[in-house]
Formats: structure tokens, sequence, C-alpha cells
């Protein structure tokens, strides 16, 4: 639990400090999914979605977003990661690309489908287009860089 919250809370300080040196168009990769899909690899779907529940709500309270929408957006897909770390060879790196690229696709358009429904006037398909994908593809290589450096616990995927 203490290296989830310090985990966490390095997230952060990354996420604020580091990051937006980052960007490239705008875009910026996202710290906070990179650490909810590597704890995914290594835990229960229960307890995936738990943690992505607890990032987001963290994220959401440090980021001014309304508070529960990343907490929503993040509950199902470390619940989904999890799950399909069995199915997939999370070992290899481009399998932890592709499943990374999809969690971010996910987290975006949750988010957008949870934004137009409380009446964001942003269009969904260029929102999709010109932010989740970009996003999406750069925390998929950051965060396989990351991750392959880091090594996590992969041991009840396929190997």
């Amino acid at each position: 639990m203490m290296t989830f919250l310090l985990a966490l809370f390095g997230a952060c300080l990354l996420q604020t400090a580091i990051v937006p040196r980052l960007a490239i168009g705008g875009i910026q990769p996202d710290l906070f999914l990179i650490l909810l899909f590597g704890l995914s690899l290594s835990v229960e779907p229960e307890l995936a979605a738990a943690a992505g529940f607890l990032i987001g709500l963290y994220q959401d309270s440090l980021s001014g977003a309304p508070l529960g929408l990343n907490a929503f957006a993040l509950s199902p897909i470390g619940f989904l990661v999890s799950g399909l770390s069995q199915q997939v060879k999370t070992t290899q790196p481009v399998w932890r690309f592709a499943l990374l690229c999809v969690a971010g696709l996910l987290s975006g358009l949750i988010t957008l489908l949870l934004l137009r429904f409380f009446h964001s006037p942003r269009p969904l398909a260029s929102a999709l287009l010109w932010t989740a994908l970009p996003s999406a593809l750069y925390t998929g290589m950051l965060g396989t860089g990351l991750l392959g450096v880091l090594k996590p616990n992969t041991n009840k995927g396929l190997t």
C-alpha cells in the first residue's frame, strides 16, 4: 500500500512538473494511466478497478476536473486491462503498447462521452481525432518505454 501511495505521489509530481515540458502540440502523456496500467498487469481485475477509481479520484481532486470524471473513466480501464493481460502477452512491448493505446483511447472516449452528457460544446469526433488519439499514442509510447525499464510484475499474464 505504501508503494502504491508513493508511486501515486511520484506520478503526480512528474505529471505537474515534467510532463508539461514534454508536450508536443499541446498533447501530453497521462502518467496516471501509465501507473494504473502497470499496476493492472500484476493484480486481479477487482483490485485494479478499485485502484483505477482511487487514482482517478486523486487526479480529479488535483486537476479541477469534475470530481469523479477520471475516477469513473479509470475504474473500468483498470478492470479491463487486468482481465485482458491474462489473455495477451503483455511481456512483449508491441502488445503492451497496443493495450496501453487502447486503454488511452477508451479513457479519452469515456471522458468525452461524460462531458458530452453534461453538455460540453466540443464535437465528439474532432475531440477524439485531435486530442484523445494523439494522447493515447503518446501515452502508449512513453508508457511502453517506462514499463520496459521498470519491468513490472506480469506473472499473472501469459509469458
